[in-house]
């Protein structure tokens, strides 16, 4: 199996992927950008030393299905390889123990929408299944 770097992976999406990010600021100026774009973002908080990390971005996000509504939306990467002392204030300001954790936040006020956090482990299909209600 081909293992890439969480922050140099290549997403096969055809909506915005911004990041990674890895300070509060970070986020914020990412939301603001994400706004212009589009209403959604899926935000993922990831690190090269998470293998589950790794299976989302080489096999879930891929997914044709899951590419298809991540065009509709924007995709927030959040890296937590180094886990700095930034990346520990972001974590604690979103409620995040670690990664893997994705969730769906609104761009225009950075509020996660509820029920579509995952932390740890899920398949493509509970993936598609949390991001399909945000389709246009």
């Amino acid at each position: 199996m081909l293992r890439l770097g969480f922050a140099r992976a290549a997403v096969i999406a055809r909506g915005v992927k911004i990041g990674p990010i890895s300070s509060i600021e970070g986020y914020g100026a990412a939301l603001r950008t994400s706004s212009t774009i589009s209403r959604f973002a899926l935000v993922e908080i990831g690190a090269d030393w998470c293998e589950f990390c790794q299976i989302i971005t080489e096999r879930i996000l891929p997914n044709p299905e899951v590419a298809e509504l991540l065009a509709q939306m924007a995709l927030i990467r959040i890296d937590v390889t180094s886990m700095s002392e930034s990346n520990k204030k972001l974590l604690t300001s979103l409620a995040v123990d670690g990664p893997p954790t994705v969730f769906v936040s609104d761009t225009h006020t950075g509020r996660e929408y509820p029920k579509t956090r995952s932390v740890g482990s899920f398949d493509a299909e509970s993936l598609i299944t949390r991001l399909q209600h945000f389709a246009r």
